[in-house]
């Protein structure tokens, strides 16, 4: 497991504590939206860009998750899809929330969706909270203290061949659309399975828990990305280097995450199409 000695702003008490209270959080957010799903013909929405869109739904449960992590921490930053980055200029660790991943899904009335909480310190991912309030799962991890889904512990799977694996691709519109197919082309010709569903926070949890070997994503915004990579990392996997050369926290950037042994191959295989580098 990582070790918390690289991450000064945060003892193991600390890292606890937050786990805690994400997982609150997450939960008190999920429960809403819950209420919400069931009646979401009545909702209001706008589109924020291409196949981007957005509720009142989501505003209400990041303003939840912002209720409870706020007060809690007010030393942390603190970054929300739906708010932006707010909170201590030097903060030394950054919330990073999607309050739902999957909005299209959500809209839809398919399950696929999620609340996702990260909390990013150190330079690393170090708490994940990914909750399924349609499942009734809870994903958890902090550094140092292991990965569970609803108290179990879970792990990454020890899959080493392609033409074994079953692999997420995600992909979205700051990726260019050919780079992407060609990736997808590469990867599939040697044999891997692809699996997405349209959630990537959630398709990073499934990685975690084992029922997908890995995932990669041309580029990942934090909110969806770093409580993923927590995961992933506590549940013994893989990660790329997240923010190589010197990306910064708010723009995000390109990751593969997983089994170990896959991870190097599909780097190697999809090549310049995710421009990422190895952890």
């Amino acid at each position: 497991m990582p070790s918390t000695d690289r991450i000064p702003a945060l003892d193991r008490d600390g890292l606890a504590q937050r786990l805690a209270t994400a997982k609150a959080a997450a939960t008190a957010a999920g429960d809403a939206l819950l209420a919400h799903y069931a009646r979401r013909d009545r909702l209001v929405i706008d589109q924020k860009g291409v196949n981007d869109f957005v509720s009142q739904a989501d505003r209400e449960a990041e303003d939840i998750i912002a209720a409870i992590l706020r007060p809690a921490f007010p030393q942390d930053g603190f970054l929300g899809e739906e708010t932006g980055l707010s909170g201590p200029e030097a903060a030394a660790a950054v919330w990073c929330v999607d309050p739902l991943d999957g909005t299209t899904n959500f809209l839809k009335g398919a399950h696929n969706w999620c609340v996702s909480i990260g909390l990013w310190a150190g330079g690393a991912p170090v708490v994940g909270v990914i909750h399924d309030p349609v499942r009734g799962e809870t994903f958890a991890a902090a550094a140092g203290l292991g990965a569970t889904m609803n108290g179990t512990p879970i792990s990454v799977t020890a899959i080493a061949a392609l033409d074994q694996a079953a692999i997420g691709v995600g992909h979205n519109r700051r990726v260019d659309v050919d780079a992407f197919t060609l990736g997808l082309n590469r990867l599939l010709s040697r044999g891997a399975g692809f699996r997405q569903v349209g959630a990537g926070a959630l398709m990073l949890a499934y990685v975690a828990a084992g029922r997908v070997d890995a995932y990669a994503e041309g580029h990942m915004l934090p909110w969806d990305a770093v409580a993923g990579l927590a995961l992933i990392r506590e549940a013994g996997g893989a990660l790329t280097d997240y923010l190589a050369g010197g990306r910064s926290l708010t723009g995000g950037g390109p990751m593969i995450a997983g089994s170990p042994a896959l991870v190097a191959e599909i780097l190697a295989v999809m090549g310049e199409t995710i421009p990422a580098r190895l952890a």
